[in-house]
């Protein structure tokens, strides 16, 4: 009862001293409370919590609506016909799911805040369903959004047929729009939108259906419409369709002088052809993903990737859908190639980077490991046909790597890989190598057979007169209390 008491006296000190801070420190106070409460691009803040505290409170707050960045949430169970008679005109952003469970009512509230448009700052809708759902929403966003700052429209199932954007999508420009992603839904007059669209920053064109394609020279040139852009991604669902051929690089070239992060998912022939027609002169991440393919002839990559930082450090992830590696601590390159086969995986990254020698020439920790929690944990583990030689040809890139990882699942692999290395041959696979580091060997049911090809290994580097040190990594205990 004491320790209640003391708590009371406590909270009404702490209410008086507040009482006696001026307006304007209490809404700096406020603006740093909105910044600890948003984590995202399009996100609002909790300001309904402040406004019930007393009418002081709730003064301060509608009083610095633009510094505070006032908007109202409404979602697809939101009653908006009735909010907007309950508070300011603020702006609206607009948060809604189009699926299944959507029923009537839900799609009335999302048409009934689309009509809102001369107040809507932002909107992210994505869709699980097609259907008249669908093409009502879409066909309620024809007109012009004068304060639309960002706007985001997800498909997230391949099976979903969304209805291709028209050219009077948006009233055919949104001149504030800052940030823009499309996600599975086709927009071929995208070009001619983007004209009149020239503040945005951050643009995602992902998962486009082949409906929506676009050609890598006339993406090229729309984006130089765009100076201010920092991230741009574009990515395609399928491999096809893909340039007839890669035509000569143009004399003059688009600049994205603003550009410093770049993700791309499609094919290597689409990649080139369009890295070919742009200059980004700053410094930038690179995220790329290339469907498999026979041949990859990827000249022109070494002269983009110059500008990213690079570290010492590399990381190579293997799952049965996907292979890729990412240089550096701080992920500013990442090449992945989609693929099922494991021989084929390793053949496609080695056939690359024999051409961009550069990439890997100053690594000296390598990684080879299946990502933490892999929903793809199985596939190609037992794969017979799978000639061990493929490692070496990869390892034989690897030229300044002095320590090596290699995880658990993919021990055997690589240690039957080593174990076909004769003295002829040993230095001209790993020269550099001193430590190579093998998760959970102990544990694994051909630990005998691994641990002697391992020591045939050691061995052979040995005669060599260059050594290497073996380390018996143990297995990462997994905390089921914090995974997902």
């Amino acid at each position: 009862m004491i320790h209640d008491n003391c708590s009371l006296v406590q909270c009404i000190i702490d209410q008086a001293v507040i009482d006696l801070l001026p307006d304007n420190v209490l809404l700096e106070i406020f603006y740093f409370y909105k910044d600890d409460n948003i984590s995202g691009i399009g996100l609002t803040w909790s300001w309904g919590t402040l406004i019930h505290v007393c009418r002081r409170w709730r003064y301060i707050v509608f009083g610095s609506p633009l510094r505070l960045n006032l908007r109202l949430a409404c979602s697809s169970r939101t009653p908006t016909r009735r909010l907007l008679d309950i508070w300011p005109p603020f702006p609206i952003s607009i948060f809604s799911l189009i699926d299944r469970m959507a029923d009537e009512e839900c799609l009335e509230n999302v048409m009934a805040t689309l009509e809102c448009r001369d107040r809507i700052s932002f909107i992210y809708i994505r869709y699980d369903i097609g259907g008249s759902a669908s093409e009502k929403s879409i066909a309620a966003m024809h007109k012009p959004f004068p304060l639309l700052t960002e706007c985001r429209l997800i498909s997230t199932s391949k099976s979903v047929s969304i209805p291709v954007l028209p050219e009077t999508f948006l009233g055919g420009s949104a001149p504030l729009l800052v940030m823009f992603e499309l996600r599975g839904i086709p927009f071929p007059t995208f070009p001619n939108f983007v004209l009149s669209s020239t503040r945005i920053q951050y643009l995602s064109l992902d998962d486009i259906p082949d409906s929506g394609y676009i050609s890598p020279e006339v993406m090229a040139t729309c984006l130089t419409a765009l100076p201010n852009l920092r991230h741009l991604s574009i990515g395609f669902r399928s491999p096809l369709p893909r340039p007839v051929q890669i035509k000569p690089p143009p004399l003059t070239r688009a600049v994205l002088p603003a550009l410093t992060r770049l993700s791309f998912e499609g094919v290597s022939e689409y990649f080139e052809d369009f890295i070919a027609r742009i200059y980004a002169p700053q410094s930038y991440s690179l995220t790329l993903t290339f469907f498999m393919d026979l041949v990859f002839d990827v000249p022109r990559l070494h002269n983009f990737i110059n500008r990213t930082e690079r570290d010492n450090e590399a990381r190579m992830e293997l799952t049965s859908q996907e292979i890729k590696v990412v240089l550096g601590s701080r992920s500013q390159f990442m090449l992945g190639i989609k693929c099922e086969r494991l021989d084929w995986q390793l053949s496609s990254m080695t056939q690359i980077f024999s051409q961009q020698l550069a990439l890997l020439s100053h690594v000296e920790h390598f990684e080879i490991r299946e990502p933490d929690y892999s929903l793809h944990r199985i596939g190609w583990e037992d794969d017979p046909d799978m000639d061990p030689s493929q490692w070496l040809e990869l390892f034989r890139l690897l030229i300044a790597v002095q320590s090596l990882y290699v995880s658990e699942r993919l021990v055997h692999r690589v240690a039957a890989a080593l174990k076909e290395l004769t003295r002829d041959v040993a230095m001209e696979v790993l020269p550099a190598l001193r430590i190579l580091s093998l998760e959970g060997l102990g544990l694994q049911p051909s630990s005998e057979s691994v641990q002697g090809a391992i020591k045939s290994f050691v061995t052979t580097r040995q005669l060599t007169n260059n050594p290497v040190t073996i380390s018996w990594e143990p297995i990462p205990r997994l905390d089921v209390h914090n995974r997902g």
